[in-house]
């Protein structure tokens, strides 16, 4: 049984189908519609200079560019209908019965191949959800993993934090073996996953600003918003625009929770010393969870003090 050749005829067979056609002039006309969509999210960044703003025009363009592909791709499916398929000659004439139209050189145009991008993109697709279903995986078992519940009075403490940040949810605080630096994983129960000796290792106010970081991703909803950005980044991979507003998104989400963080403990030094020393042991944490130590951190700590600056300069 020749099992590759049979799957080679499939996708050929299925290449020459009306909805291939559909999915491969979506595919196309999405790269001038993400570009245009890119171009208004970068005059709309020149605008705004908030973190909250910069961060919703990044993530209602990842929507519209997410909207574009699939009102498009409505608009070219096709529609059922029935169709006669009458055999004619060269010059449209009716031929009689039992004979064949003549032979007729076949040109083939750049739009014959369109169908043939279908399968890649399902691939790509598939391949890249696989990814985030992994990651997500993973996540899920650093939680179940190697942890045990914080002391009591770092619990306490914790549930006064969330007061402040007036988060109604309840948050459980624990330690892990595994992780390296402070993550939020879960979104119906919430959990802070903090490394071992973190608490211990560093002075009380750094530990509650990294704290309100993590409660600020939590108040977001910043957890299931990662993971509806990921979904999206599968189905558009293949966009250079979707991935320049992905780590967009990222960045803008972390400066909005260290703004909420300085608002809340009001020392942005302090809670700047906190990210350097997060540095130190910081590790190339998944994407499939929030941390303190997301995005540019240099950038993020240049971005605090340089806002301490101007504050005393006012």
């Amino acid at each position: 049984m020749n099992t590759k050749g049979d799957a080679v005829t499939l996708i050929q067979t299925w290449v020459q189908t009306p909805l291939a056609q559909a999915i491969g002039w979506t595919l196309v006309h999405s790269l001038w519609e993400g570009a245009l969509v890119a171009l208004v999210l970068a005059a709309a960044l020149w605008a705004f200079r908030s973190s909250r703003a910069r961060y919703a025009a990044a993530c209602l363009a990842m929507l519209a560019m997410l909207a574009g592909f699939g009102f498009t791709f409505t608009r070219l499916m096709p529609r059922q209908r029935s169709q006669v398929v009458t055999v004619v000659n060269g010059r449209g004439a009716l031929l009689p019965a039992g004979l064949e139209a003549p032979k007729i050189p076949v040109r083939h145009r750049a739009a014959d191949f369109l169908p043939w991008l279908a399968p890649f993109w399902i691939a790509g697709v598939a391949i890249f959800h696989l990814r985030s279903l992994a990651s997500w995986m993973a996540a899920r078992r650093l939680r179940r993993t190697g942890v045990c519940l914080a002391p009591d009075h770092w619990r306490e403490r914790l549930e006064r934090l969330r007061a402040r940040v007036r988060l109604s949810r309840p948050v459980t605080l624990l330690e892990s073996c595994l992780a390296e630096v402070p993550v939020v994983i879960g979104y119906v129960r919430p959990a802070i996953l903090m490394p071992v000796g973190l608490l211990a290792g560093l002075p009380v106010g750094q530990v509650e600003a990294i704290l309100l970081h993590e409660l600020a991703h939590i108040r977001r909803y910043d957890y299931l918003v990662n993971l509806l950005q990921s979904a999206v980044e599968g189905f558009l991979f293949y966009h250079p625009a979707v991935w320049w507003i992905s780590g967009l998104i990222r960045a803008e989400r972390e400066n909005c929770c260290d703004d909420l963080v300085v608002a809340t403990h009001g020392d942005a030094h302090e809670y700047a010393a906190a990210l350097a020393a997060l540095e130190q042991i910081r590790w190339s944490a998944s994407e499939a969870v929030p941390a303190a130590t997301g995005g540019d951190l240099m950038q993020r700590i240049r971005r605090l003090l340089n806002r301490r600056k101007r504050r005393a300069a006012r």
